[in-house]
């Protein structure tokens, strides 16, 4: 996407986002002519005879910006093969919006339009990686290109190209996790499992970052039982809440969420069995600064009553590691947490803190909670 100041670039991301997965379903032609006969990419292994699953659409979801492997391979191989143009940008904050750049599933390759040889150049990548239904988009795990005020995507092939915004002097290229990790059979001969990527905890709040791949669709997030007053941020914001949230975990009171302050929002988020996200999300603000708390649907009860609470609404739910939302909130209050501790989301400090409650109670030590465990601490 074009670099420009932050306001342009937040409306061009949503306006992106909007034609990724929207917009006119007829063909509405290439974004400049495509040859005949394109020059493509040559394959650094045997292909297999079975393609790779379509790319399904995965939007950014963490704030983990880099440049992943298979971005890295892709983009020398573009460069080197047509000899023109230039590396854009890869590595970014995570204030653009949503933008596959934030995870480091985005690369643009400087080719602008007005040039008659780069302009021919992105002519014959295009061709190639979207002819045949998109084969060779598959291979590589690209999710959808722009170009000229055109996106094409893989999930939408049939559709072909549909009207875009802006992208001018760039291809704009986004991967599927398989794609970005590398492990398509473009790279290594073999058709891998889908990657479904990291998986938010909480809806509307940034995911859990990984580095390595997830063979497993995420669960559906859920909703927050408890707000903080302060808003969400990530690398790069500039919010002036950031200064507040720099002090309270050990970080230099810059302003700017920089490289140093998401080191320290990791080191809190591990010690106080948070989701590892990296930001000031909403479960972070809430244990960092339990006395400034917009929302709790556990307000005014007191632990009697949630223990009572739970054994009436949660008795078919079983709570274990990774689960999340308002019946954990409501055993993290039962059991006597502390308040920075009551964040709505079940890591391994509840996992021992549950099995230390079974003790007391008398119930076997098995780290997660069920209707028998709701029963007996209400004896």
């Amino acid at each position: 996407m074009l670099r420009r100041a932050v306001c342009t670039a937040v409306l061009s991301s949503v306006l992106v986002v909007a034609t990724v997965t929207s917009g006119t379903a007829a063909d509405d032609g290439p974004p400049v002519t495509f040859p005949a006969s394109p020059k493509g990419l040559k394959a650094p292994v045997s292909l297999p005879k079975d393609l790779d699953p379509v790319p399904m659409y995965q939007p950014q979801s963490a704030c983990q910006p880099g440049e992943t492997a298979g971005l890295k391979k892709l983009r020398d191989l573009v460069i080197t093969t047509y000899g023109v143009g230039r590396s854009g940008s890869t590595a970014r904050s995570c204030t653009e919006g949503t933008s596959e750049h934030s995870d480091g599933r985005a690369w643009d390759w400087m080719v602008a339009v007005r040039t008659t040889k780069e302009k021919a150049a992105a002519a014959d990548f295009l061709a190639w990686l979207t002819r045949d239904g998109g084969r060779n988009a598959r291979r590589l795990g690209v999710m959808y290109v722009i170009y000229n005020q055109k996106i094409w995507g893989a999930y939408r092939a049939s559709d072909g190209w549909r009207p875009s915004y802006d992208h001018v002097d760039h291809v704009h290229v986004s991967f599927s996790w398989n794609g970005a990790r590398g492990t398509t059979s473009f790279w290594t001969g073999k058709v891998q499992p889908t990657d479904f990527g990291p998986c938010a905890v909480f809806s509307g709040q940034p995911a859990q970052t990984r580095s390595t791949a997830n063979p497993n669709p995420c669960r559906a997030a859920v909703s927050l039982p408890k707000r903080s007053a302060h808003p969400t941020s990530a690398l790069g914001s500039k919010v002036a809440s950031v200064r507040t949230g720099q002090g309270l975990v050990g970080a230099s009171t810059t302003g700017v969420f920089d490289a140093e302050t998401r080191t320290q929002v990791y080191a809190w988020q591990k010690t106080h069995d948070l989701p590892l996200t990296g930001t000031l999300d909403q479960a972070t603000w809430v244990s960092l600064a339990p006395d400034q708390v917009a929302s709790d649907a556990t307000s005014g009860m007191t632990k009697d009553e949630a223990r009572a609470y739970g054994l009436a609404h949660y008795s078919g739910t079983t709570l274990r590691r990774g689960s999340a939302g308002r019946s954990v909130l409501v055993l993290q209050k039962a059991i006597g947490r502390g308040l920075r501790y009551r964040t709505g989301y079940f890591g391994t400090s509840l996992e021992s803190a549950v099995r230390s409650a079974q003790a007391k109670i008398g119930r076997p030590q098995t780290g997660t909670w069920t209707r028998d465990d709701w029963a007996a601490v209400n004896r």
